[in-house]
């Protein structure tokens, strides 16, 4: 890729007028920390969110599940996991429901530690880190836009309409989301995105500022229960079954995310920032591609690669 194709990348990145809003208003390229940036610091963690504004990364991208007392909290699982959840300097040996947990309970546990087979290479393992809400994120990124900079907040909602009971519905997720956002005044700092698309919907209906953000991997988009419905037979390909709920960016995965993917993506207004890559030279290719941003569970090889160019 030519250089100033780079210089432009890193002149977006490290702009203070950075602004994930819709495409059509203006776009700069996006460094997505996945998980906090899981691969140097326990996922999902304050330590891991700290570390990644540090590094550079523009958007914290996270997950969210939803306590038993109604409290968001950061977790990719819908559970408690015996991998990465300790009690007491010892692994839990079974699978929580977090819905069945109250915050204090969850509080209780520490996630600061992986166990073996869970954890990445050079991951830094940090002990007595605790689950974090999603309110306490959200205090932290608008303390740290005091400075006149701007960081954006991924939320992905853990909500699985095709199993019965392991969590929340949609709409329970959006009323319990959407309130602490507009405590914070961040409608235009926090992104919501799902594979369970009925939450892309209602956020649209209950606050259209919110952009919202369509994962996409075949196994989901071709099962109408997690499509709000729709189905792919009466449409050409995910991207306008995901434009006709009116979200802003496309998020595949990068393993099916093809050049006719993101040409359709653009020609439609919506952004694209594939998931999850890692390998230098894959960041480089769908850069070459014309992506919009890249989640990545190491925020510094992706940093490093833009600079370096």
């Amino acid at each position: 890729m030519k250089k100033f194709v780079f210089s432009i990348l890193i002149f977006s990145l490290f702009s203070f007028a950075f602004s994930l809003t819709p495409f059509q208003n203006g776009w700069s390229f996006d460094l997505e920390a996945h998980r906090g940036g899981r691969g140097l610091m326990p996922e999902n963690t304050m330590a891991a969110f700290r570390n990644a504004i540090k590094i550079g990364a523009t958007t914290l991208e996270l997950d969210i599940a939803i306590t038993k007392d109604g409290i968001p909290v950061i977790s990719h699982d819908p559970f408690l996991n015996p991998q990465k959840v300790s009690k007491n300097g010892q692994f839990i040996n079974e699978k929580i429901l977090i819905k069945d947990l109250t915050y204090s309970q969850i509080l209780e546990y520490d996630v600061g530690i992986m166990r073996s087979d869970y954890r990445m290479p050079n991951q830094m393992q940090i002990e007595n880190e605790k689950m974090p809400s999603f309110e306490e994120v959200l205090a932290f990124v608008k303390e740290m836009q005091s400075d006149g900079k701007k960081y954006m907040i991924n939320a992905e909602t853990k909500t699985f309409p095709s199993v019965f009971g392991y969590t929340y519905d949609a709409k329970t997720f959006v009323n319990a989301i959407l309130p602490l956002i507009k405590k914070y005044g961040l409608e235009d700092t926090v992104m919501i995105q799902s594979f369970n698309w009925e939450t892309l919907k209602l956020v649209k209906e209950m606050d259209p500022r919110i952009t919202t953000v369509a994962l996409l991997q075949r196994i989901y988009y071709e099962n109408p229960l997690w499509t709000s419905g729709l189905k792919l037979s009466d449409f050409s390909n995910p991207v306008l079954m995901a434009k006709s709920l009116g979200v802003d960016i496309i998020s595949p995965y990068y393993k099916e995310c093809t050049a006719e993917t993101i040409k359709i993506s653009h020609e439609y207004g919506m952004a694209v920032v594939p998931w999850t890559i890692n390998d230098r030279s894959e960041m480089e290719r769908f850069i070459s591609m014309g992506v919009d941003g890249i989640i990545t569970d190491y925020p510094n090889l992706l940093k490093s690669l833009l600079i370096s160019n």
